[in-house]
């Protein structure tokens, strides 16, 4: 076999790549008289059984699979994946529409939330009560297009702009510690949770609704 450029080469010239690409077809005339090829062929007959007998054994081979929590880590990641793609609407701006995707934001609001000691976060649900307007319709003429207009310097919001969003709803669930007083707690849940959203993405959230559904250490 030589090597030519990087490429594995038989002795007849023909690229080892070429074989493999027909390895599952019928030898071409050529094989049937190369003995090159025919070696090659027979080696790779050989791999793909040896691979193939390693795979199988590896799949049924019960120190091999993947525990509980490596199954549970990877769902995780799946349903990030997923939940990633939908996004909250925020505020509209000269130059468009603000908006910040669901499983950012509820990552940091489940992260304030852990804060605060005594505090188990364990659901959160961003809806939107934002409504389009419904369409206009007149029997009238349309009015004639205007220019658009320009929009000045001091109306681009600075990527520090707080962004109001009154049109976002937050409910958060959690387990509390029966060790807190549940009033002082929500209170300071809540302004913790608007504190670090603030400082880490702009937004005042106007709306946070907090569950407690259960204490943990009962």
């Amino acid at each position: 076999m030589a090597m030519n450029e990087g490429q594995p080469r038989l002795g007849c010239g023909r690229i080892i790549d070429e074989v493999w690409a027909s390895i599952d077809q019928p030898p071409t005339p050529h094989e049937r008289t190369c003995q090159d090829c025919q070696s090659a062929r027979a080696a790779l007959h050989h791999l793909e059984a040896v691979t193939g007998s390693m795979r199988d054994r590896d799949r049924n081979d019960p120190a091999l699979q993947p525990s509980s929590r490596v199954r549970e880590a990877i769902m995780m990641v799946a349903r990030a994946e997923v939940r990633r793609s939908r996004r909250a609407p925020l505020a509209t701006t000269p130059l468009g529409t603000i908006d910040i995707s669901k499983q950012a934001l509820n990552a940091l609001i489940r992260f304030a939330a852990s804060t605060l000691s005594g505090v188990h976060a364990r659901r959160c649900t961003i809806a939107s009560t934002h409504k389009q307007p419904p369409p206009q319709t007149s029997s009238t003429q349309p009015a004639p297009a205007l220019p658009s207009p320009v929009v000045p310097s001091s109306a681009v919001p600075s990527p520090r702009a707080v962004v109001d969003v009154e049109d976002v709803r937050i409910t958060l669930t959690v387990a509390l510690s029966s060790q807190v007083k549940i009033p002082a707690t929500m209170a300071l849940l809540r302004e913790r949770v608007g504190t670090i959203v603030e400082a880490q993405t702009a937004i005042t959230m106007h709306q946070i609704d907090i569950v407690v559904e259960d204490l943990y250490d009962i």
